[in-house]
């Protein structure tokens, strides 16, 4: 349903390519979306409106005709030697996003696959996202990448974040999505944290904290009432 396919696999790693014989172009360098006003595992960097070369070679194509094999060469690059662009593209199984130009994958698009899942996916130009303003790519973090791979390796969703959720309320302002994990962790692990933030970026006060196993639901209620930056933090079971 997509046309030809190209035979020939190129696996982006960091920053060196290595050529698999298969039907997928492999694409890696994770990242999340976040809000510049918090605090990211990467500096805040600038988009990048450079040209970005297209090199590759004649390779055959599924249907036995050869095609130019386009390779993403530089996909591995941003955010490294290379700014990011504002463009991307997110995995619909893990949610994994990939930084990403239109000139990466050529006129027509191509064959990518995610390098966590992996789910492979055609990708046209016109079907990139763009970075709303306010927001940018930062690296995705190691916990998410360790969910994501035990989820896979348990044969659950990729994107399986947990069985229980709870709300967290009246936290200090300066509590951070990672303080809450380190806690919450003492007692199971954690699936995801979502800091609730304003329209400035700062935070509201509370959050939600997922934890993979339901059964930590009794070891988690004693943080309820616990002082945290000097504040009594509310624990609750979330019902959203």
């Amino acid at each position: 349903m997509y046309g030809p396919l190209i035979t020939t696999l190129l696996l982006v790693t960091a920053n060196s390519f290595t050529i698999h014989t298969t039907s997928t172009n492999a694409i890696s360098k994770e990242f999340h979306i976040s809000s510049t006003w918090k605090s990211c595992l990467s500096s805040t960097i600038q988009p990048s409106s450079a040209p970005v070369e297209q090199k590759g070679e004649t390779v055959p194509s599924a249907t036995g005709t050869d095609s130019p094999q386009l390779e993403t060469t530089n996909q591995a690059k941003y955010g490294d030697s290379m700014d990011l662009p504002n463009t991307y593209v997110r995995c619909g199984r893990c949610s994994a996003a990939y930084a990403l130009m239109a000139s990466d994958i050529g006129e027509k698009g191509r064959r990518v696959e995610c390098s966590l899942c992996p789910h492979s996916w055609y990708q046209t130009p016109e079907r990139l996202f763009t970075l709303e303003p306010g927001h940018e790519l930062s690296p995705l973090p190691e916990a998410d990448q360790s969910r994501i791979n035990n989820n896979i390796q348990a044969g659950r969703s990729p994107d399986f974040m947990g069985e229980i959720k709870f709300y967290v309320g009246n936290l200090d302002f300066a509590v951070t999505e990672e303080d809450l994990s380190e806690m919450f962790s003492e007692y199971g692990a954690v699936g995801n944290v979502s800091l609730a933030t304003g329209p400035d970026g700062r935070s509201r006060g509370f959050a939600f904290v997922s934890m993979m196993d339901k059964s930590v639901e009794e070891a988690c209620m004693v943080l309820d009432g616990k002082d945290m930056n000097g504040r009594t933090i509310k624990v609750n079971l979330s019902t959203s």
